[in-house]
């Protein structure tokens, strides 16, 4: 298992560096590689409080399992989320988990620890590099550490469900620019 000064270390002794998780966002490319499954786990969970701040290698299964005990979910949607890690969720970026982030700590392409943000939802005067850096790619800095809110499952179960009644409830207005939208691009009616 790594701990950050192994990955400060790391950072520091590589010329150049590529960062996984699991392998399932990125595939390995280069020699020189930071296998982040290596640093995992829970580092706080404040259930009544709906934050929970991992480690980047922590996989989205355990942290869902977790939740799951406290009647708790994650409030983002990542395809296939059994192998893949919350750093590889974060460096692949998408805009419901940049919405649920915190706080992150980063190391830097000296080495350097870096923290931005933290565990509430209003504590950021200026640039919220936290959200800024989703979707890197892990091409800026090596993530290490992700904080980020939680929501109740019945709220959830209650949100999807609005979802999907207004999904099937298409307003007429929408169904006619549809349509219109429909014999413009496809008048042959070739996509169904």
């Amino acid at each position: 298992m790594l701990n950050i000064e192994q990955i400060q270390q790391y950072v520091i002794d590589a010329e150049q560096l590529q960062i996984v998780g699991s392998a399932s966002q990125v595939e390995a490319t280069h020699d020189n590689i930071l296998d982040m499954s290596q640093y995992a786990g829970v580092i706080e969970y404040h259930s009544e409080e709906l934050v929970i701040t991992v480690k980047a290698g922590t996989t989205l299964k355990q942290i869902q399992q977790l939740l799951a005990e406290h009647g708790q979910v994650i409030p983002f949607f990542i395809a296939g989320a059994g192998h893949s890690t919350i750093g590889g969720a974060y460096a692949s970026g998408s805009a419901e988990l940049r919405d649920a982030i915190l706080g992150i700590k980063l190391v830097d392409g000296q080495g350097q620890l870096l923290t931005f943000g933290g565990q509430v939802m209003k504590n950021v005067a200026g640039y919220d590099v936290s959200r800024l850096l989703a979707g890197s790619q892990g091409q800026l800095a090596v993530i290490c550490e992700l904080s980020f809110k939680v929501i109740p499952q019945a709220y959830a179960n209650q949100v999807n469900q609005q979802m999907t009644t207004k999904t099937q409830n298409s307003s007429p207005i929408k169904k006619r620019i549809e349509q219109g939208l429909k014999s413009i691009f496809d008048p042959k009616s070739v996509f169904i």
